[in-house]
């Protein structure tokens, strides 16, 4: 698979932003500080694109797979320092690890869903800029007038 490079642009603005450490052109490090502020967010609920939209890091710049990537990645660490911290494994890691496989599956079908919304909306524009430019094709908005 291949990564989107950032443009010089998209580099500065990243660097700009106090929740990340470091970018190169395909890379982004977070600070510890977001990372902290992420787990706490998630863990209580808010989704991930949210929080990363939240910090100034967009979708159309971040890209979801690399919010999807950051999560299960930051999700598992925690889990396993969490794990490690308490020396003994955890009872309720596998209701745990069921909860969140069910929140993926929920955030990629919402991720689809989403997709297919904004597919429709696109379209819908352009069937209206095609009637808008028809002769005498200009769209009221009420029928009656």
């Amino acid at each position: 698979m291949m990564t989107r490079e950032f443009t010089d642009s998209e580099i500065r603005y990243l660097r700009s932003l106090r929740a990340v450490d470091t970018v190169t052109p395909t890379r982004i490090i977070y600070s510890s500080e977001f990372k902290k502020r992420f787990l706490r967010e998630y863990l209580n609920g808010k989704s991930p694109s949210a929080i990363f939209r939240d910090a100034g890091l967009p979708n159309v710049i971040v890209g979801r797979k690399r919010i999807e990537r950051c999560t299960a990645r930051w999700a598992k660490d925690e889990r396993e320092e969490h794990d490690t911290s308490l020396g003994a494994p955890d009872p309720d890691s596998e209701n745990v690890d069921m909860l969140l496989d069910e929140t993926r599956k929920l955030v990629d079908d919402l991720s689809a869903a989403l997709l297919r919304v904004e597919r429709i909306i696109d379209m819908l524009k352009r069937e209206h800029d095609q009637e808008a430019n028809r002769p005498g094709g200009e769209m009221r908005l009420h029928p009656h007038e």
